[in-house]
């Protein structure tokens, strides 16, 4: 038995593998020639992290040299070596190839985990850059492996599998980040510290726009699948069906199937913003009111504009006090607040994504700036000491956690801004929006027990999770721990 904890996830079985390409040594060194102590796993200072990248297209190629460059530009350089490469278009994983030569290539990233089971390749940590629909699966067998993961937003397609990877990251005890990138960016981080500071004074609503529209996704019987293309492998957990012409690599979006639509690609990113600086990470007895407005609802495309609100409360702010108010807007769509600035002020304030109302004031902000108004309000802010560590990288932050966690050094949660255990209650206020859009009324989610109450309960519970094939079920009640390690069915 491989040294790593691992789950047997029901149902997981695998044929025999095709020979694959030997994974090389790193030109960097790989062991402590001065004494200094190995690291658990083998792992010294010195020698590099062997890092999985799972999805090597189009965003997960980004992923992989991002992670790269900022791991060879941090003030102390990680070393890190690419030792798998693994993605179910041949043309994605030959083009990451000529990047990563040396590298174990896959198509089947269960065959990647029971190489790591069973001993045969030696990784550190995954990176996960897949279509939503396959993220839970991937990130819950890295989990369960004891293997540090990074995995692309949201966390999870939906909110039943954000809570089983927030309890399976809850037990691993290993370092984890969603890639919500400009978390790690010093703009969001003075913006926080300005709120939590009082700068606006206290806050009662946030508002959120993007533009995009992914939209509008049609079945196309009869397309003929690429040739470099497994689409049997590309489904994952989702019930078989014939391809859709050009789904991938990205229109996978506009299919409740495997995206989201806008909401489910940009809100992580945007919504991030208030999420955090209204502290609704850390709150316990969430709950919030959730409400939908968009075109009529089409049971197999996303819609081209949707406007989501959520009255939030919770016990130690709801003190004679109104909910918090947050808004989504996006195909189109903004803010009537922003509107209602700009004509004012007959300035265009269309560059920003993101407004906070406050007693005192405004703050509108996008990734690299913000603004507080009005101006006369701004004279007088001083900013606060910063309180939030600037990091060097987004994933640099995850790969020193990494480091410090493969040498025994003191880890917690905390130590990546977008850690699962933030990340996981972000997804699930993000896709509840898409429930209750869904389920065609408001509804009102509380977060501690995962269930939503109302007149729509019925309808929108069955939207909080998606039918799977044989073999993939990710059944939280399968999910047991003991002092051991991972429960081996």
């Amino acid at each position: 038995m491989n040294r790593r904890r691992f789950l047997q996830i029901s149902g997981f079985s695998l044929a025999a593998s095709s020979a694959l390409w030997s994974c090389q040594t790193s030109s960097r060194q790989r062991s402590s020639s001065d004494g200094r102590p190995i690291a658990k796993y083998g792992r010294a200072r010195d020698q590099s992290l062997r890092i999985a990248c799972i999805g090597v297209g189009g965003r997960g190629l980004d992923n992989l040299n991002e992670l790269l460059s900022e791991c060879d530009a941090g003030p102390q350089p990680q070393f890190v070596e690419i030792s798998a490469l693994c993605d179910v278009d041949l043309n994605m994983l030959d083009m990451a190839a000529t990047r990563i030569p040396n590298a174990k290539r896959y198509r089947d990233f269960r065959l990647l985990y029971r190489d790591i089971q069973s001993g045969a390749i030696e990784i550190d940590a995954v990176v996960i850059s897949t279509p939503d629909h396959t993220h839970a699966f991937a990130t819950a067998m890295a989990l369960a492996c004891g293997l540090p993961v990074y995995c692309e937003k949201p966390l999870t397609h939906t909110v039943a599998e954000a809570r089983t990877i927030a309890a399976m990251a809850r037990a691993a005890k290993v370092p984890t980040q969603m890639g919500t990138q400009i978390h790690a960016g010093n703009n969001y981080r003075t913006v926080v510290e300005l709120i939590r500071s009082g700068a606006i004074g206290e806050v009662s609503f946030a508002d959120c726009w993007d533009n995009r529209s992914w939209c509008c996704g049609q079945l196309t019987p009869g397309a003929l699948v690429p040739a470099s293309l497994d689409w049997d492998l590309w489904q994952g957990p989702t019930l078989p069906s014939p391809y859709i012409k050009d789904i991938a690599p990205a229109n996978w979006r506009r299919y409740w199937k495997y995206g989201s639509g806008t909401l489910g690609d940009m809100a992580c990113h945007i919504l991030d913003l208030p999420f955090w600086a209204l502290g609704l990470g850390e709150q316990n007895g969430l709950r919030a009111e959730i409400g939908a407005d968009g075109p009529a609802v089409d049971s197999v495309g996303c819609p081209a504009s949707l406007e989501v609100s959520w009255a939030v409360t919770w016990p130690s702010r709801m003190a004679g006090k109104d909910p918090l108010i947050l808004r989504w807007f996006d195909g189109g769509k903004v803010s009537p607040t922003v509107q209602e600035l700009s004509a004012k002020d007959k300035q265009n304030y269309g560059r920003f994504n993101t407004l906070f109302q406050g007693s005192k004031g405004f703050l509108l902000s996008n990734y690299d700036e913000h603004l507080i108004l009005p101006g006369a309000l701004a004279e007088k802010v001083v900013a606060p000491a910063p309180t939030l560590t600037r990091p060097a990288g987004h994933h640099l932050e995850w790969i020193n956690a990494v480091r410090a966690w493969t040498m025994d050094l003191p880890t917690d949660f905390a130590m990546t801004g977008s850690n699962f255990q933030y990340a996981s209650r972000l997804t699930e206020l993000v896709l509840c929006g898409a429930v209750a859009y869904r389920s065609q009324g408001s509804i009102t989610y509380d977060f501690e027990s995962g269930i939503i109450v109302g007149t729509n309960a019925k309808r929108a519970m069955e939207l909080m999770t998606a039918p799977s094939r044989d073999g993939w079920a990710l059944d939280p009640n399968s999910l047991f721990f003991n002092s051991n390690g991972f429960k081996i069915h």
